[in-house]
């Protein structure tokens, strides 16, 4: 069994497991029932032709154990600006560094894209 994490970009494929950890979340936040989204439009808004967010995830042994969802924003003083709407890290999976690595490369992207802020 391989127990490096990796973090790569989310495919389409992963969307139904990006779904459960956004339902985690919820459920965690004591909201089960405000998550609207759903995988066809979580589908339809990272993958379609109209595509408005970004997605890393980060997995061990093909196994979702965390996300983290970012799109690019503008501020009117700023300029372009990387908005990390939500990561999450399965609960059981927790503390052993899988967010510290979502969120790195996130800023990663930030650098890349040379925004004036993360958000």
């Amino acid at each position: 069994m391989n127990n490096l994490i990796a973090v790569r970009n989310a495919e389409i494929t992963d969307m139904p497991a990006v779904l459960a950890l956004i339902k985690e979340l919820a459920l965690y936040e004591k909201a089960p029932n405000e998550v609207e989204v759903t995988v066809a439009i979580l589908k339809e808004d990272g993958f379609g032709p109209h595509k408005i967010f970004d997605c890393f995830v980060a997995e061990q042994a093909g196994e979702v154990l965390g996300f983290a969802l970012y799109y690019t924003k503008y501020s009117t003083w700023k300029g372009r600006c990387l908005y990390l709407e939500d990561f999450v890290v399965q609960e059981s999976q927790r503390g052993k560094g899988i967010g510290k690595l979502l969120f790195q490369a996130v800023i990663a992207v930030a650098k890349e894209r040379g925004v004036k802020r993360m958000e």
